[in-house]
């Protein structure tokens, strides 16, 4: 019998062929084995047995064809076999290059991951197989969904539509499983696609994912789709249910140049080629994974989507969508030099020990704004605060979830605050470094030339700093380190020629039109409780019960 294996011939994937063949005829020694009578007898035999026309295919090495054209010159039903006696002698199983792996293959088709990524992640295994053979195992398997209901087909023409949707998965994240939203960003034509993840479906949120969505794209399409989401559509009004959109989207919308679009109300299938591409985030990168933290689940998005989705062939257009769009990329409208503000805008109150209440968690702030009102930022990830003349004084992210409500002190706020500090305050230098590690060189040259004068030097920095906001701060200090001007004084001039705060009404030089001045806010209050003093000085009272206010200047001349 011909031990070799047929080529064509694809491998076994039945699981329950794991037995050996009857043993051949023994043969004397010399003896020549005959090679197609032999085969044919041993096939026969087999039928007779009972096993069916498949397993004597895969025990022999041979095409099926081959099995049944025999099985039908003897007169067989190759669909039927004689019925099995009790004590069959088992066939055996060619070995496969899935033996090992087939129990990790049954886990990942059962949580109905794709045949791609199944075979991604046993290639990292060690799987140096085919993807043929694998898909036929999970085949076998018959873990396969029913097949979903006909919808309408339609194909939209370059540069025209992007569609725009959020989904939301529960993923563990640290080893908790978190609630995530993804915002998937598509272009129709070319299927290039943006995926990011946040933590919640606010307006600013979304206007952050497609501002950055558009950059990605390097352009707008002329119509974007949305579904009836409310940070888009207000309602649907009249008869033909038309969408009353919201005001700042069609702002943002002017701002960018495209045409907003809603589906009609459950109609997924408008969207369907950003449907399918959640079905494919879904199955291809969400399922049955797991993320450090959420900037881990963000940048390996960023990296699925550039590596895999973007560079893959597409089933339907049969292009990769990365080079696809660089062929849309000149039909999409050119983005705006500046971005549409996507932050929402709000104002807080700053408490007497400068902390402020950001998403249910208390910040420490600048010291200098305690017990003000400040104006506050708030973007998808991190937050802004901003003093009286509109200039960022804290920049920083939201804490994470497992952080949540959890006081957040900086030491840095309160080092210029005069008078008593708990559990003491850190060195000047190694604050501002703190802060600002990229003025390391400016600290040097300070503590080297001002010597014992450093940490009044380092001090003025960081008052500095709390008045302009760490931004324009750093873009003067970082000027003087360049041209090496290593004092606080040369930092404070550059400031103050870049970034003029709003001057101060000039104080009257007369002394009484001062002292009213200071006065002028002052509640004036009652002089009853000092009415004695005229019966005292005088013997009756006063007729007006007031008296007047010596100007400062007068008293001092008296004194003199």
């Amino acid at each position: 019998m011909n031990d070799d294996p047929d080529p064509k011939e694809p491998n076994p994937s039945i699981e329950e062929i794991k037995v050996p063949l009857p043993d051949p005829p023994t043969m004397a020694e010399g003896e020549e084995v005959p090679s197609a009578l032999s085969e044919r007898e041993t096939i026969l035999k087999l039928h007779e047995q009972g096993y069916g026309m498949r397993k004597i295919a895969v025990a022999m090495g041979r095409d099926r064809k081959t099995v049944r054209r025999v099985l039908k010159e003897e007169g067989k039903d190759p669909q039927h076999p004689n019925p099995q006696s009790a004590d069959l002698p088992r066939l055996p199983v060619r070995q496969s290059k899935l033996d090992s792996f087939r129990g990790s293959i049954r886990q990942k088709a059962e949580a109905h991951l794709t045949i791609s990524r199944i075979l991604r992640e046993i290639q990292e295994d060690g799987y140096t197989g085919g993807r043929t053979v694998l898909a036929e195992y999970v085949r076998s398997l018959n873990l396969t969904s029913p097949p979903p209901a006909a919808k309408r087909r339609f194909e939209t023409g370059i540069g025209e539509e992007t569609q725009v949707d959020w989904s939301v998965y529960t993923v563990p994240i640290a080893g908790t499983p978190r609630r995530v939203h993804a915002l998937l960003c598509v272009l129709a034509y070319s299927r290039y696609i943006h995926v990011g993840f946040y933590r919640d479906e606010r307006q600013a949120t979304l206007f952050e994912g497609l501002a950055r969505a558009f950059d990605a794209f390097s352009g707008v399409t002329q119509r974007v789709v949305f579904d009836n989401m409310s940070t888009a559509v207000l309602a649907r009004i009249g008869k033909d249910r038309k969408p009353l959109w919201h005001p700042r989207l069609l702002d943002f919308a002017r701002h960018y140049g495209f045409q907003p679009f809603a589906c009609r109300v459950r109609d997924p299938n408008r969207k369907g080629k950003d449907e399918r591409i959640f079905l494919f985030l879904e199955t291809d990168f969400v399922r049955a994974s797991s993320f450090s933290s959420f900037e881990d689940l963000q940048e390996r998005a960023q990296n699925w989507a550039s590596t895999i989705a973007n560079r893959r062939i597409h089933g339907t257009t049969r292009r990769i969508p990365e080079e696809a769009w660089l062929s849309e990329r000149d039909f999409l409208v050119k983005l705006p030099d500046t971005r549409f503000a996507v932050h929402e805008e709000s104002v807080r109150q700053v408490g007497p020990d400068a902390t402020i209440s950001i998403r249910g968690t208390l910040f420490t702030i600048p010291h200098t704004l305690a017990n003000q009102s400040v104006a506050v930022r708030l973007f998808a990830e991190h937050f802004e605060v901003l003093n009286r003349q509109s200039q960022v004084v804290l920049s920083r992210a939201y804490v994470p979830d497992e952080e949540k409500g959890t006081l957040q002190i900086d030491p840095t706020h309160y080092l210029t605050l005069s008078g008593p500090r708990g559990g003491g305050s850190p060195r000047f230098e190694e604050t501002v470094l703190q802060r600002f590690p990229s003025l390391a060189p400016l600290v040097d040259g300070i503590r080297a030339r001002m010597k014992s004068l450093a940490h009044v030097h380092l001090r003025a920095l960081l008052r500095l700093a709390d008045r302009y906001g760490d931004p324009p701060f750093l873009v003067a200090a970082t000027r003087a380190q360049d041209y090496r001007r290593y004092n606080a004084e040369a930092v404070r001039r550059i400031l103050e020629r870049d970034n003029p705060l709003p001057e101060s009404a000039p104080a009257p030089k007369d002394s009484a039109t001062r002292a009213k001045v200071l006065l002028g806010e002052v509640d004036p209050g009652s002089l009853d409780q000092y009415a004695h003093l005229d019966k005292t000085n005088g013997g009756s009272e006063s007729q007006d019960n007031t008296t007047s206010l010596p100007c400062p200047e007068e008293d001092h001349h008296e004194e003199k």
